[in-house]
């Protein structure tokens, strides 16, 4: 079955938002473009319904900036693939873009070459999707401030959320007690571990339920760390207000409803 990999634009100058999502179309790629927002904040919301697997971002944006987008997205969404559009070619903004793994920095205009090999670049690393590990112990040992430790926490949450993992293998892994640990985390995001790794779950979750529709939900509970399927449906519904069937039958729905919507209205010019 062919997958097309679902791309979100983020850009506040509407001439330049459109001319990239009809460079996508016009190159007939498995790119799809499902959503355009103006700015972080819109992306987040729209991400939050349609969980895509490209995000393709400005970086200076009113009210949400790119780096903003990209360092929310690097924790909460892990599979999600950030690439960086910008006029920007600050060394300052590179060194953090890559510091939130963001795949790749182009440099407004960008050409339609350009495009075409951002997009075979993406298409051979979303076929392939290996996070390398970063040994999260070793770097705690030089992070003690509180904020440290907390991003510590959402590195190794991230990289090990597929497995069974409880607060104290990460309280072993970097060498602090379960309450100091917990504490931290708390003071600086305002919630535990596990309700942070349960967001995170979830929203892998909702990725794939609309990525892969040939997964039952099983298969997905299970990548995501539920082995127990009517555990996973149960957290899920908890989290989302619907099960993970009627989730998937939602964005389906929608899809079908954006498509109508585009039909009706003609292709952007």
């Amino acid at each position: 079955m062919t997958v097309n990999y679902r791309t979100i634009i983020v850009e506040d100058e509407a001439l330049i938002r459109r001319n990239v999502s009809r460079k996508f179309s016009e190159l007939g790629t498995r790119f799809e473009v499902i959503g355009e927002a103006r700015n972080g904040q819109e992306a987040l919301q729209l991400i939050e319904q349609t969980v895509p697997d490209l995000v393709v971002t400005d970086i200076q944006m009113p009210v949400m900036n790119g780096l903003e987008l990209a360092k929310h997205l690097y924790f909460a969404y892990p599979q999600v693939k950030i690439v960086i559009l910008s006029g920007h070619h600050e060394f300052e903004y590179a060194r953090q873009a890559i510091s939130y793994k963001v795949e790749d920095y182009l440099l407004k205009p960008i050409s339609e070459d350009q495009i075409r090999g951002l997009l075979d670049a993406m298409e051979l690393k979303l076929g392939n999707v290996v996070d390398s590990l970063t040994h999260v112990s070793a770097a705690v040992e030089e992070q003690r401030k509180p904020e440290d430790i907390a991003e510590a926490v959402k590195l190794y949450v991230k990289q090990h959320y597929m497995h069974e993992i409880s607060l104290q293998d990460m309280a072993g892994q970097m060498h602090f007690s379960v309450d100091y640990l917990g504490k931290c985390f708390k003071k600086v995001t305002g919630e535990t571990p596990l309700k942070y790794m349960t967001g995170l779950r979830i929203n892998e979750a909702k990725r794939m339920l609309v990525a892969h529709q040939n997964l039952d939900i099983q298969s997905i509970g299970k990548a995501v760390g539920y082995a127990d399927s009517h555990y996973f449906s149960r957290i899920f519904k908890n989290k989302t207000g619907v099960y993970p069937s009627e989730y998937r039958q939602q964005c389906t729905e929608r899809k079908k409803a954006l498509s109508l919507d585009h039909e009706s209205h003609g292709d952007l010019s």
